[in-house]
């Protein structure tokens, strides 16, 4: 399987009708961080996010699994910085249980962010997964529910990280 280009997947996440429905002025949406990334690029419209507390909207699609949200964060991860990027890495962790082969299509390790070793590796803050034990059995059982050949490695990676791989 072929990754395919930030910029495929920005036009692509565009055209996906229901994802641009109206939301309050100040809250982003899929299209309107694309966009941004593609007018002033990923740092500045992070930047901005950051700044309008609009990204908290984006970490909570990621958490979420929404396949919109979690299309952006290739296209995110080079304005990804010390403060974004471990919300990111939390995000997708949150999402890993709930849909594994779309979380590990978005894992790419030459983003810090983005690298299997810290997304697999439980990177919460506080009480976000009050249940850590069964949010292990449930990303386990995900991860080995991956068949996509081109997921493989990082699926075994992100096994490997979380403890005890079970054939």
């Amino acid at each position: 399987m072929k990754k395919i280009g930030p910029t495929l997947c920005l036009f692509l996440l565009a055209a996906v009708p229901g994802h641009a429905a109206p939301a309050a002025p100040d809250t982003p949406t899929p299209a309107s961080v694309v966009a941004a990334i593609q007018k002033d690029g990923a740092a500045q419209a992070l930047g901005g996010l950051t700044d309008s507390d609009g990204f908290d909207t984006v970490t909570d699609g990621i958490a979420g699994a929404d396949p919109a949200w979690v299309a952006l964060v290739p296209a995110m991860a080079p304005g990804l910085d010390s403060d974004s990027g471990p919300a990111v890495t939390a995000a997708l962790a949150l999402a890993l249980p709930q849909n594994a082969p779309l979380v590990l299509q978005a894992m790419d390790a030459r983003y810090p962010a983005l690298d299997p070793q810290r997304v697999c590796a439980r990177p919460f803050m506080h009480d976000e997964v009050p249940d850590m034990k069964g949010y292990v059995r449930r990303t386990r059982a995900a991860l080995r529910h991956v068949r996509d050949g081109a997921l493989r490695a990082v699926r075994d990676q992100c096994l490997a990280v979380l403890g005890g791989v079970k054939r």
